[in-house]
């Protein structure tokens, strides 16, 4: 047997936010850790500190310069250590595995260039359970192992064991330590004698015959230090070791499993291990639902980063075109770090919420504008001379592997004023179309297309009197919806009732699909957190009902039907629609949310019998049974399947944004829409007024022979990646294809999801998930360039080897489940194609808007009006924002770097340049400005830099939406300087641009709250705009409280004090460790009851 070891590991885990906001975090918090661990490294010569989260690291780089100066010091010296390889302690079940793989990519990536090292573990001891796929994507990262205590506070499965090995579901896994103890845990003495640590060690030693101990000590969730009495302990126990046969080690979070590794084989082989998720029933439940919005925007930005990835590694593989790595690893930066196992979950306070959105708003603009750079790049490729000067030239892209026969539904400004369109392709075949709504010009479009897998497509659209006359399968009454597929009924309830499959000729529905509201009497202690089985147990106190019917549309490319109900307090109104040939019916959810203490759920009884169910990963599938009272809910991330046990035909329900399911029989799947639980938590969560007003999602049922694997991972891809649409005026390439595909698959089974560029700009990544469970063999992978040479390489860049490759296709085989990673080389640089002549203006600055940290500037410069001035650590040199090159004005000569409208003139370039683009903000409220351009003056609204782009619903501070999908960010500045220091706020410049044809000269307004910070000049062939709608939107005028039903009426008060009373004992007996007390139980009651708690 081994000798006995325990690794200590001195961790302080940080929240950046939770009970606080990232303010919070920055101005004490991270202070607090670096003084007091800088303290006991001097002190201890024993002593290791292990930190996580690239993103804190960052902070502290820009905040705390000559801190981090000293952490590289004692990086070098192995005392401080860089603890889990992510940039974010992210939650694991919500964001896809995709996002996972890059938040480990970029926090690699981070350490990797700043320290020269980095860690092989995820280091979690705080996310709400752990999905099963995480194992297979930590092993395509090319780490060792996870570490975790928190599985402690409510396992569904228990804890399997403490040191072992967990395989995820393509057969590869890491090792893990499941019971690390607490993050807070304190020691005393010599700890090869406490007791905590001889219990791991017992346990280990009879599950594996390795008697070692992987044991946290510190402190959390706010930072700081281990007490000093724990870290003197350590150093006495270590100093020990020579006179022990018990050895105790100052670990790393990795160190347990670099030494696992080095084990024999036949002692690895004796390591127990775990084939299944690892969820969480207390203290995780509610999280897949809870603030709805998050969850929402990070889908929405997910998948516009990858649509925006693979547009921008098209353009650039045609020429001509950069790739804006920069502009795309900071919006995904921004998107993970709302991934934290506290903000992205709905754990956090409301003003962590109204930061995070306005995160996701800013990146998903960027993400936007990036895909029309990209896309007006392609089109300028391609051959647009058929398109009628009096038409519209509109361009699709299919982002998918499949080729797709579906509706895309877009914006198109016309020339003329007109009632009706008609769409046509370059053959001049008739496309079924319609218009759905008209705003002057503007006309809302939904046209049938037919699109190559991974392609963009040029479409012409025609102002015309009439509307289509082509005919197609869909039908429409006021009452059902009916294609070549489906035949769909409502009953008078407003329920879909009949659904019939007419490919299958079979009834698709046992019942009616419903709308369900279930009091949701939940946790005191916990209440986002928490969903009890005794309350989705229970018979649901209202249904939607009382309907009224409107035929939206009835059309040749799509037929729907709003149905808009009552539902307790609330109103749902359903937009059911059906499209030419479409595989799946869609229904899309506007909900109006007033109905506390209730959650939400959509109640699907299928046909199909089964008491398993199979549930989407992302990576991999997780087949789980009905309702048990350790897990009755659950994740999925798009999709959930009930399979008939004859195996003859199966439902599967596709969900967009909704993350949390449970199956309480045989042929009922549930999906959660909207949490409002009971409790408060405390008065800056208000997490019983969570997600009270606008909420909006779809879902959509899919029927299909035999199982799973006949098509529910396609429909899914097609129903979670829309066709993305841009509009152009150019006119030109007549010897060119109308259409362009990036890259291509020969296997269905195989799901292309990532087309990038590598970090290091040296290549292209291509990665492919297998995904109904089956071994293949020469699947082959076509590029759209010359391939010089091939690479498999993992989930962090790293090659594992060279492959073969012809010109342009690699073949590989892949395991069921299995994801790859494959780096493509070019043979050849894409050839510079003319596009656009970038010509940067030098301004005419006349302010200081930019200050040194390290200089003490920020005393002393204080921009106009806005009562800080900006980090010149975090001016680059460039930025790229949607293909528009600026350049920043950096002259040490020149005390001004910053234009503020002073009534100046600019001088223009003299090379037949005709469009001005320039970076500006305002520093007081919106501006609303004139620019004198020759003989005319251009209105322009200019947005304010430090006001948020776009805020949501947030009852608890009574505020309503405010989106603004139309503006472009150009660069966001994430920190300010305040002559009192720097404060952790934004400042988000915006994309502005003017026609200056025919003049070279232009004068700005006497308007000193306009900042101006980079302006370029260039010749444009062609004007492009992005059509499609991504950001949801909502009418300003909204009031909360109108019709929200009593408080008192809503449950029995008594439940109330036995939930309190149980959790209150339960946390006693579960041993969860030394945390803070939360106010008494009279406190707490009042909070939920009183109308106005504080």
């Amino acid at each position: 047997m081994e000798k006995k070891k325990v690794y200590a590991v001195a961790t302080a885990h940080l929240d950046t936010v939770w009970r606080w906001t990232i303010s919070k975090t920055i101005n004490e918090f991270i202070p607090d850790t670096l003084t007091k661990n800088f303290d006991l490294i001097e002190r201890y010569p024993n002593y290791k500190f292990n930190f996580e989260g690239a993103y804190r690291y960052e902070i502290i780089e820009q905040i705390y310069p000559k801190a981090f100066s000293l952490i590289r010091q004692y990086v070098d010296e192995d005392r401080w250590c860089l603890s889990g390889t992510g940039y974010e302690n992210g939650d694991v079940n919500i964001p896809s595995p995709e996002a996972l793989i890059r938040n480990l990519l970029i926090g690699n990536y981070y350490f990797t260039k700043k320290f020269e090292k980095t860690s092989k573990d995820m280091f979690l001891p705080d996310c709400f359970g752990f999905g099963w796929a995480m194992p297979s994507v930590a092993n395509h990262c090319g780490l060792l192992g996870m570490t975790t205590q928190k599985l402690s506070w409510g396992s569904a499965y228990g804890l399997p064991f403490d040191l072992g090995k967990w395989i995820g579901p393509d057969g590869k896994g890491i090792y893990v330590s499941l019971n690390a103890k607490s993050y807070r845990y304190k020691f005393t003495g010599d700890i090869r004698a406490d007791l905590s640590v001889i219990n791991n060690i017992s346990d280990n030693a009879k599950n594996s015959e390795i008697p070692w101990a992987n044991h946290l000590y510190g402190t959390g969730d706010w930072g700081g230090a281990p007490d000093e009495e724990s870290v003197k302990a350590v150093e006495l126990s270590v100093r020990k070791n020579e006179k022990s046969d018990f050895e105790v080690i100052s670990a790393h979070t990795d160190t347990v499993f670099e030494d696992l590794k080095k084990l024999p084989k036949k002692d690895r082989d004796k390591i127990p291990v775990w084939n299944n998720e690892l969820l969480m029933t207390s203290h995780g439940a509610g999280c897949y639902t809870s603030r709805a919005m998050s969850k929402r925007l990070n889908r929405q930005c997910e998948q516009m980063a990858l649509a925006a990835e693979k547009a921008c590694v098209l353009a650039y593989s045609l020429g001509g075109y950069d790739y804006p790595i920069a502009t795309l690893t900071n919006a995904w930066k921004r998107v993970i770090k709302h991934q934290f196992h506290d903000d992205i979950t709905g754990t956090s306070v409301m003003e962590a919420y109204n930061k995070s959105w306005n995160d996701y708003y800013v990146s998903l603009s960027q993400f936007k504008n990036e895909y029309l750079g990209a896309s007006k790049a392609i089109f300028n490729q391609l051959n647009t001379s058929w398109i009628d000067k009096k038409a519209v030239a509109v361009m699709v892209s299919n982002t998918t592997q499949y080729r797709r026969s579906g509706a895309v539904e877009c914006i198109v400004k016309t020339p003329v004023n007109c009632a009706n369109l008609r769409a046509y392709d370059r053959n001049g075949n008739e496309l079924p179309c319609q218009v759905i709504n008209k705003n002057g010009k503007n006309l809302t479009v939904v046209f049938k297309t037919d699109i190559e897998p991974l392609s963009f497509k040029v479409f012409q659209i025609v102002p015309s009197k009439e509307p289509t006359s082509l005919k197609s399968d869909v039908k429409v009454t006021n009452h059902s919806l009916e294609n070549s597929k489906y035949k769909l009924i409502f009953n008078k309830n407003g329920d879909i009732a009949y659904l019939y499959d007419k490919k299958l000729k079979r009834q698709v529905l046992d019942k009616p699909i419903k709308m369900a509201l279930l009091h949701n009497t939940g946790s005191l202690a916990y209440p986002s957190w928490e969903i009890r089985k005794e309350d989705i147990d229970k018979e649901p106190y209202c249904y939607a009902n009382t309907p009224e019917f409107t035929v939206l549309e009835n059309g040749p490319a799509r037929a729907a039907i709003k149905v808009t109900r009552n539902a307790g307090s609330s109103v749902i109104s359903q937009v059911v629609s059906l499209e030419s040939d479409s595989e799946y019916v869609n229904v899309t959810n506007y909900v109006d949310w007033k109905s506390r203490r209730t959650l939400l759920k959509a109640v699907f009884p299928t046909a199909a019998y089964n008491e398993k169910a199979t549930y989407d990963l992302g990576l991999g599938v997780i087949q789980r049974g009905n309702n048990t009272d350790n897990l009755y809910e659950v994740p999925a991330q798009k999709w959930a399947d009930i399979t008939d046990k004859s195996g003859e035909f199966g439902v599967s329900i596709l969900s967009d944004c909704k993350i949390g399911w449970d199956k309480p029989n045989d042929n009922t799947l549930r999906l959660s829409c909207i949490h409002t639980p009971a409790g408060a938590f405390t008065k800056e969560t208000r997490q019983d007024l969570q997600d009270l007003g606008r909420n909006i999602f779809s879902f959509a049922i899919y029927s299909h022979k035999n199982g799973f694997e006949k098509g529910t991972q396609k429909q899914a891809e097609l129903y979670t990646n829309q066709l993305l649409a841009v509009q152009s005026d150019i006119r030109s390439n007549p010897e060119a294809s109308d259409s362009i595909a990036i890259a291509g698959i020969n296997n269905d089974d195989v799901i292309l999801r990532t087309i990038k560029m590598s970090e290091e700009g040296d290549g292209i990544i291509v990665r492919v998930y297998e995904a109904n469970g089956k071994a293949h063999s020469r699947v082959k992978l076509k590029i759209f360039n010359e391939i010089g040479e091939a690479f498999s390489v993992d989930g962090l860049e790293n090659t594992i080897r060279k492959i073969k490759n012809t010109e342009h296709e690699i073949a590989f085989s892949i395991k069921p489940f299995e994801v790859k990673s494959f780096k493509i080389v070019y043979k050849e640089r894409p050839k510079r194609i003319p596009r656009h002549h970038f010509l940067p203006l030098t301004m005419y600055c006349n302010a200081k808007g930019f200050s040194r940290i390290y200089k003490d500037e920020m005393k002393h410069t204080i921009l106009n009006g806005a009562g800080f001035s900006l980090p010149y650590e975090e001016l680059p040199m460039k930025v790229d924002a949607g293909g528009i090159r600026f350049k920043f004005f950096q002259d040490p000569k020149n005390r001004y770097d910053v234009m503020i409208c002073r009534g100046q003139y600019v001088k223009l370039g003299e090379r037949g340049e005709n469009r001005l683009y320039f970076l500006a903000g305002s520093t007081s409220g919106k501006q609303e400005i004139k620019i004198k351009v020759g003989n005319k003056l251009v209105p322009l609204t200019i947005k304010p830099i430090s006001e948020n782009l776009s805020q949501w619903d947030m009852c608890g501070l009574n505020q309503v939406a405010n989106v603004n999908p139309y503006e472009k960010v150009g660069y966001q500045f994430r920190y300010v300087n305040h002559p009192e220091g720097l404060i952790p706020e934004n400042a988000t410049f915006y994309v502005y641009s003017l026609n200056i044809s025919g003049t070279n000269i232009i004068e700005f307004p006497e308007n000193n709250k306009v900042v101006i910070l980079a302006m370029t000049v260039l010749k444009e062939n062609s004007r492009c705009a992005f059509i499609s709608k991504i950001e949801d939107t909502a009418n300003k005028d909204y009031a909360f409280y109108d019709d929200v039903a009593p408080i008192e009426k809503m449950i029995d008060k008594a439940d109330f004090l036995t939930i309190r009373a149980g959790k209150i004992q339960d946390q006693k007996n579960g041993g969860k460790g030394k945390g803070f007390k939360r106010d008494n139980i009279v406190t707490n009651i009042i909070r939920s009851y009183t109308k106005s708690e504080w």
